[in-house]
């Protein structure tokens, strides 16, 4: 029920803000990528294999130092055991692709006076941090078999230490920095790179042990185990212990919003 609340809430606050105080209306442009239980073992590897993405951004200037904003971003996060340099890694040979729709509300805070009215200062360095609910739906890299419906751990079965099957909808924790500039009176400019800490485990569908193939489906069992090496019940395939990370880096391109006057009726004459 929270998740479902909160995709609730980010949606009236597009359109609170839509009739409240107007500031600016953005484009993003830029990539995603994934962290987790699947492909290379260092963070910093996840700029090697990016994705397009996209978003739209609408922001309120509650202050020349900060500003709050609601945005959604989509892209795609891919990973494969094949990319990364450990031997156990490359022959576990799991591989995912999932599209992934981030809806966020957050807050910017600037680090120096900056106002999109006025040409305060012309660029400010800002940090950035928020809340999202994200969908996401993970498939065998470069098809189109999805992976949540098979219980590839064995959930959604009555096997013992298993449970239901993972929900495609979570909460993640999104934080970052960029830089913006004002390029004109109408228009400014961001460079941004943000985090995501996804509250799931399951962005690429590996997060427990192998299930006993002789007690999953046959096509559960070929995708839980796609290597050739011969596993035994309850053995680790991924780490429980770590949620999955993904992230969006790009540029946001931004239209101000001169605000409107709010003038008082005048008062009646006797």
């Amino acid at each position: 029920m929270i998740k479902e609340h909160f995709f609730l809430i980010v949606t009236l606050c597009f359109c609170v803000v839509g009739y409240a105080q107007k500031n600016e209306f953005g484009f993003f442009v830029g990539s995603s990528g994934y962290y987790g239980d699947v492909g290379y073992e260092k963070a910093e590897q996840v700029l090697l294999h990016q994705s397009p993405a996209i978003g739209f951004m609408y922001k309120r200037n509650a202050h020349d130092y900060l500003s709050i904003r609601t945005s959604i971003q989509a892209g795609k996060i891919k990973a494969s055991d094949e990319w990364a340099k450990n031997p156990n890694t490359i022959a576990r040979n799991l591989s995912f692709e999932s599209a992934i729709l981030d809806l966020n509300l957050g807050f910017e805070f600037n680090f120096f006076k900056f106002s999109s009215r006025k040409r305060k200062t012309t660029y400010s360095p800002y940090l950035f941090a928020g809340i999202s609910g994200i969908l996401f739906n993970p498939k065998v890299m470069g098809t189109q078999i999805e992976l949540q419906p098979l219980g590839t751990e064995g959930q959604g079965t009555q096997l013992p230490n298993t449970g239901k099957k993972y929900s495609r909808m979570a909460l993640a924790i999104p934080f970052g920095f960029g830089y913006k500039m004002n390029v004109s009176k109408k228009w400014s400019l961001a460079f941004e790179w943000t985090w995501r800490s996804a509250q799931t485990d399951y962005l690429d569908d590996v997060s427990t042990v192998y299930i006993d193939p002789n007690l999953l489906s046959s096509e559960a069992a070929a995708w839980s185990n796609p290597s050739e090496i011969e596993i035994t019940n309850g053995k680790s395939r991924g780490n429980t212990n770590n949620n999955d990370w993904y992230n969006f880096t790009g540029i946001t391109f931004s239209y101000k919003i001169r605000n409107k006057a709010h003038k008082c009726p005048k008062a009646l004459l006797p």
